[in-house]
C-alpha cells in the first residue's frame, strides 16, 4: 500500500505559489521596464529562482510511505528514505492531543530511529491499521508542549538512566572499599613490636 503527501493549502504553501507568481511577473515584466540586456539577467535569475522552489516542491509532493509484508519504507520530504521492519518496532502511536496532533510515530528501540509523519500523509488511518496488525499503536494525549521525541524519551530512557546509576553506584562502592583497604594496610605494616625493640636495646 502506497500513502502520499498531500500539501494543504494554507499560509506557507501560500507563499510559495506567490512566489512562483512572482518570478514569473517579475522575469517577463522587466523586459518593458529595462534594457534587453539586464531583462535577460533578471530574467534568468527569475528562473532559477523558480527552478529552485519548484525543485523543492516536487521533493515534497514525492514524499510516500509505501508498506509491504517484512516492514515499511519512508520516503522523505528531502530525497532520503528510512526503512522499517515490524517485528522491530518497539513503540507506535498516534498523538490525540499536543502540539503535534494528528501525528503516527514508529520507534525501533534495537536502532535507536524514528519516524514521525504529519497528518498531510493520506490516509494515515488506514496506514495505522496496518502497523496494528503487527504492534500496538496508543493514543498519545501530549502536554502542551511536549513533543513525540520527548514523550519517547520519557518512555526509554529512565530503563538506561537506571541501569547507568546502578554502575555508578557499584562502582563508587568498590571505590571507597579500595580506599578503605589502602589506608588500613600501611597501618598495619608500621607496627612495631614492643618486646622486639626492647631486645634489641639489650
Amino acid at each position: 500500500m502506497t500513502y502520499r503527501y498531500k500539501m494543504k493549502f494554507d499560509g506557507d504553501s501560500f507563499k510559495v505559489y506567490l512566489l512562483l507568481a512572482a518570478c514569473a511577473v517579475v522575469g517577463i515584466g522587466s523586459f518593458f521596464v529595462l534594457s534587453t540586456l539586464w531583462a535577460i539577467v533578471l530574467l534568468l535569475v527569475c528562473g532559477v529562482m523558480a527552478f529552485q522552489i519548484l525543485k523543492m516542491l516536487a521533493k515534497t509532493l514525492s514524499a510516500r510511505i509505501i508498506t509491504y509484508t517484512d516492514g515499511f519504507t519512508v520516503h522523505m520530504m528531502d530525497g532520503t528514505k528510512q526503512d522499517f521492519e515490524w517485528d522491530l518496532i518497539s513503540y507506535a502511536g498516534f498523538v490525540v492531543e499536543g502540539i503535534q496532533k494528528g501525528y503516527v510515530f514508529v520507534y525501533e528501540e534495537s536502532v535507536d530511529r524514528f519516524i514521525q509523519l504529519p497528518p498531510q500523509f493520506e490516509n494515515l488511518a488506514g496506514f495505522r491499521e496496518e502497523i496494528e496488525e503487527h504492534h500496538p499503536v496508543e493514543d498519545c494525549i501530549m502536554k502542551p508542549s511536549e513533543t513525540i521525541k520527548e514523550r519517547i524519551k520519557s518512555i526509554f530512557v529512565p530503563e538506561t538512566a537506571e541501569i547507568e546509576a546502578s554502575e555508578a553506584d557499584e562502582a563508587e562502592a568498590t571505590a571507597e572499599a579500595s580506599e578503605a583497604a589502602g589506608v588500613e594496610e600501611p597501618a598495619e605494616s608500621g607496627v612495631i613490636d614492643d618486646s622486639e625493640t626492647e631486645d634489641n636495646t639489650k
